[in-house]
């Protein structure tokens, strides 16, 4: 045989060799994958023992299974991929489904140290495990800015010094601010965006028409030295063409401490750490965008009290 045709044949062999190792990678994954129904009895346990203040994660997140089985506390659910300590504030323990091979990482994946899982409660469903993992009290969060909603000031602010209009009543059925009926979505409420890649619950502010300015002044309780408070727009609003850039501002007691020109193309989370020195503030967002007609410009913001250790480990 010629040293050509023992290379072509080399070259065969090879081939044929890569192409059995990926199907045998891929049978060996497809045995090794847990079976449905072990899903669905860990579902179906994480709902029996699901508290409203508990919080559902699924690790490894982009896993559907489950889901069908959660439906019952499906507002319980949290499907970040990058969870933030602030994506659980009032939640006081995460109900974790996670296949077994799995559980180291999905443990590390929570904003908050974990006790070691020998000392969690925890149930076996075949090959995929339920955790019920408690949040330590010195890393819950126990209030955040949707709270305070009823207390909030809303106003648009029209250009050149015209006469300021107060949205309102505020309604307590739905939680919300509604403004005047120029704008259909000038409304103030909690809403949950999907911020960046992940769903953030947070305090819908979206820019009026006419380059008005939307201001929202509230109270919050300031319990710990650090007030962390997160912008922008979401994943949505970053997609559309035609969306132009929005401009905000956050003062704590009149004081402006951010002036930011969002991009229009690009959704952040954007964290703005303050120390105030006190234990109450009025914090007041603005938002007004650069058109006179804002194209689906999907504002959110929302704060939280933490301490040093907290805002580190979340300094995201």
């Amino acid at each position: 045989m010629s040293l050509r045709h023992r290379a072509a044949a080399l070259t065969v062999l090879l081939l044929v060799g890569a192409a059995l190792a990926s199907l045998f990678a891929q049978c060996s994954f497809s045995r090794a994958a847990p079976d449905p129904s072990d899903w669905q009895a860990a579902a179906e346990a994480a709902v029996a023992k699901a508290q409203p203040t508990d919080g559902i994660r699924v690790h490894p997140t982009w896993t559907e299974t489950p889901l069908p089985f959660l439906t019952p506390v499906g507002n319980l659910l949290h499907r970040h991929h990058e969870p933030y300590l602030e994506d659980y504030a009032r939640i006081e323990r995460v109900l974790i489904l996670t296949e077994t091979a799995r559980t180291g990482e999905a443990l590390e994946s929570l904003p908050f140290p974990a006790p070691p899982l020998s000392e969690m409660d925890h149930q076996r469903f075949g090959e995929i495990l339920l955790i019920v993992a408690p949040i330590p009290e010195e890393w819950q969060l126990h209030a955040d800015a949707t709270d305070h909603l009823s207390e909030a000031t809303v106003t648009i602010i029209e250009p050149a010094g015209g006469e300021p209009h107060r949205c309102g009543p505020f309604s307590p059925a739905d939680r919300t601010w509604r403004c005047d009926g120029r704008d259909a979505d000038a409304m103030v409420r909690p809403i949950l965006l999907e911020m960046v890649d992940d769903p953030r619950r947070c305090v819908q502010a979206f820019p009026p028409t006419d380059r008005r300015v939307l201001s929202v002044e509230l109270p919050f309780d300031v319990p710990n030295p650090i007030l962390r408070v997160r912008a922008g727009l979401d994943q949505r609003s970053a997609r559309i063409e035609t969306g132009d850039d929005v401009i905000y501002r956050i003062y704590v007691d009149d004081e402006l401490l951010r002036e930011e020109r969002h991009p229009a193309h690009e959704s952040t989370w954007d964290a703005t750490d303050i120390t105030p020195g006190t234990d109450r503030v009025t914090l007041r967002v603005e938002v007004e965008s650069v058109s006179p007609r804002p194209v689906q410009r999907r504002f959110c913001f929302n704060a939280w009290s933490l301490t040093e250790d907290q805002a580190q480990r979340s300094n995201r």
